[in-house]
């Protein structure tokens, strides 16, 4: 190997990478990556899960809070034929509280006899349907549940007891 002289001091030549050896570190980064990401694909869908039944979860929360606070029905409704999944409306009086967006696409949300709508009244209690209601959430392989008690209460992954 070579060697210059630099400010007085002998330095050895320092050698880079070639062409190939560039080409095949990428090749083996490629073939790492390929076979590694399918097994973050699962903790991706339970996160974007959680998150979706967390708005769901916050608006029916809104709602009774705002039952509870003007001691006054306020209505959650499904805008989209009853697909929870798609655009909800919260009212009370006929004013628009807030409107809350779609979830991700890709998931479904099934409600207990196919309720479009639910009504909390002035105490907080659920009105509308008179019994508990089950929200079943599906994306891929996670599932998962939300239940609006008939106290109002509303739970994840539990039952009224």
């Amino acid at each position: 190997m070579a060697s210059q002289v630099f400010a007085g001091v002998r330095v050895k030549a320092l050698r880079g990478f070639t062409l190939i050896e560039l080409m095949v570190a990428i090749a083996v980064l490629a073939i790492v990556t390929a076979i590694g990401l399918p097994a973050f694909s699962g903790p991706f869908e339970r996160s974007r899960a959680d998150a979706d039944i967390s708005d769901l979860l916050r608006a029916m929360n809104l709602a009774r809070i705002e039952a509870i606070n003007h001691s006054e029905e306020v209505t959650v409704t499904a805008l989209s034929n009853n697909d929870w999944t798609k655009s909800l409306l919260i009212e009370r009086n006929g004013q628009v509280v807030r409107r809350y967006a779609g979830l991700i696409a890709g998931a479904t949300v099934t409600s207990t006899g196919g309720v479009g709508s639910v009504v909390f009244d002035g105490l907080g209690g659920l009105k509308a349907p008179a019994t508990a209601l089950v929200f079943r959430y599906r994306r891929g392989d996670t599932v998962k549940g939300l239940v609006v008690c008939p106290t109002g209460r509303i739970l994840t992954g539990a039952s009224c007891l």
